[in-house]
């Protein structure tokens, strides 16, 4: 099972990532984490990410439910 940090921003996709077989657990918990899901807010005007990190990372922004987990399960 992998587990996943959501963006503060993107609460509202937290039960479908769960129907869907993830463990979900806030930013907060990158360290704990297989990938992080972003909003696309952190992404500044040159288009530079201000996450730094080691994690997949998946920009949501304009993306279905399925279309993020088709890219969680591309991980596995």
């Amino acid at each position: 099972m992998l587990t996943i940090a959501l963006d503060d921003d993107l609460q509202r996709l937290r039960d479908d990532l769960v129907k869907e077989g993830f463990r979900v657990v806030d930013r907060t918990m990158v360290d704990h984490a297989d990938a992080l899901i972003i909003s696309g807010m952190e992404k500044n005007f040159m288009d530079m990410q201000d996450i730094r990190t080691q994690k997949k990372v998946i920009d949501a922004s304009g993306k279905s439910i399925r279309e993020i987990t088709d890219e969680l399960r591309g991980f596995m």
